[in-house]
């Protein structure tokens, strides 16, 4: 058990991770390189030095400006850097200053940061990059092998308890559940109800949290969906600017619901992880396998995406639920438990 004081070093490093994470944020959803080329300033090219690269400090002594050209600098580069570096503290003080669990520490900090950085990409771009959705599953199912038999918030029930066949059974009900739900969805409503990104998400989830973790994390996101999701729809329709005449735009028309057939066929991948695979194949190779499941893999442009004014994904919801689980779990492991109680499960 390491000292309190010890907390610091949690704070810097989920904050030299939450840098990272600000490069990933950009780079990923571009298909872009994120070794190269080195950091720089996207308004005007120059490459970063050291005194621009501390992190938190140096948006704070900067005053949120480019030392070389002073153009603004996003605010979600600092958030991302505050956000990572808070969770890491929790975590460093959750397991290794009042427990004693490194191993569990460091999955659960690396997972925290894959979720913080679909949190801020699928808000932005809609979409949820295959690499981070991957890098979850991988996490839960290490957890779940290299901790076998650890206490857990959930082992009072049999698929709480922490071993590789619960992590796979977790994974499938997220991913069997979200793809009930799209399919269901798009029969009765005749539009796309899930994106596909979420569905590999709540399957990674499964692993990382087991079966109850996940349908727990999946309530909160629910609940944090439609207070916030409201709040979000209601200020963006009040940003946005009044149409210039009632005439219709083309652009503003819905898309075309997915092909039934294409939905069943990426669900059947999704439930068998044989997308999972997919993601260890070249770029390239990955393309045309999606493009012939009709799913297209564009390079995103930094103007590639015009939002709806009420459109809000789904997934930074259930980002912020698998959040909520690994930081309160036991909180909500105990509520949930007194909750069956009381109805004499």
């Amino acid at each position: 058990m390491l000292p309190a004081w010890s907390i610091v070093f949690g704070v810097a490093f989920g904050a030299a991770v939450g840098s990272f994470l600000n490069v990933l944020i950009y780079r990923l959803p571009r298909n872009l390189s994120i070794a190269f080329p080195p950091s720089h300033c996207p308004q005007c090219g120059h490459r970063l030095g050291v005194r621009d690269l501390f992190p938190l400090l140096s948006y704070l002594a900067q005053g949120g400006k480019c030392r070389y050209c002073r153009a603004p600098i996003p605010v979600r580069y600092f958030l991302v850097e505050l956000w990572n570096a808070g969770v890491w503290a929790w975590l460093w003080h959750q397991w290794l200053i009042v427990g004693e669990s490194p191993l569990r520490f460091v999955v659960y900090a690396l997972a925290a940061s894959v979720l913080i950085a679909i949190f801020f990409i699928d808000l932005q771009h809609y979409i949820i990059p295959d690499e981070l959705n991957v890098a979850l599953l991988v996490l839960g199912l290490l957890h779940a092998g290299l901790l076998k038999g650890a206490p857990t918030d959930w082992d009072w029930a049999s698929l709480g308890v922490l071993n590789l066949r619960n992590a796979a059974i977790g994974a499938l009900i997220g991913a069997g559940l979200f793809s009930a739900i799209a399919i269901l969805g798009r029969i009765a409503f005749r539009r796309d109800a899930m994106g596909h990104g979420d569905i590999k998400l709540v399957r990674g989830m499964g692993a990382l949290l087991l079966a109850p973790g996940m349908l727990v994390a999946f309530g909160v996101s629910i609940a944090t969906g439609a207070v916030l999701g409201g709040l979000w729809a209601y200020w963006r329709s009040r940003r946005a600017p009044a149409p210039a005449n009632d005439a219709p735009n083309p652009a503003d028309e819905p898309l075309p619901p997915e092909p039934l057939g294409n939905l069943l066929a990426s669900c059947l991948l999704y439930i068998l992880w044989v997308d999972a695979l997919i993601t260890l194949l070249p770029h390239r190779v990955q393309q045309r396998v999606y493009a012939a499941l009709g799913q297209p893999d564009e390079e995103l442009a930094d103007d590639a995406f015009e939002e709806t004014p009420t459109m809000l994904p789904f997934g930074p919801f259930l980002a912020i639920g698998a959040l909520a689980v690994m930081l309160f779990g036991g909180t909500l492991a105990a509520w949930t438990r007194a909750y069956f109680e009381w109805a004499g499960f």
